[in-house]
């Protein structure tokens, strides 16, 4: 089985689909940065950046989570908290964890701003935003 896909990878069509995988993958990159930069746009300040980063997590209410669990999946962060999510790990620093949850199961915690988002990983991987070290929303 090995043999075969190494073949293919070195046969001239192997070679196009790594060539078209690379190309997707920046793209994905691209689109990633793009919304980091539209995102940084919308604050200027402390105060500004609380505002936002309140407004996207009072979008992730119960409705939210009655809707991810009638579509049949777990609660998710939306595409407006994941391009938050990656302004913070952009510009934010890591720290130690904030409480019994994250102190107890691997964790990777980012804060920038006075707010935190935690990466916790156990079956699966617990998103975690705090404000000030106090937990607002957990997904």
């Amino acid at each position: 089985m090995l043999e075969k896909l190494r073949a293919f990878m070195e046969s001239p069509d192997g070679e196009i689909a790594m060539e078209r995988f690379g190309e997707k993958m920046k793209w994905e990159s691209d689109l990633k940065e793009a919304h980091c930069l539209r995102i940084e746009s919308m604050f200027t300040d402390q105060k500004s950046f609380s505002v936002l980063m309140q407004k996207i997590c009072d979008m992730h209410n119960e409705k939210y989570e009655d809707t991810c669990y009638k579509k049949g999946y777990m609660p998710h962060p939306n595409n407006v908290l994941s391009s938050m999510m990656n302004v913070i790990e952009k510009h934010g620093s890591d720290i130690e964890p904030l409480d019994d949850f994250t102190e107890n199961f691997p964790s990777e915690i980012v804060e920038y701003m006075g707010w935190q988002i935690s990466y916790t990983h156990g079956q699966g991987t617990c998103i975690s935003v705090y404000k000030n070290k106090e937990l607002i929303i957990r997904l």
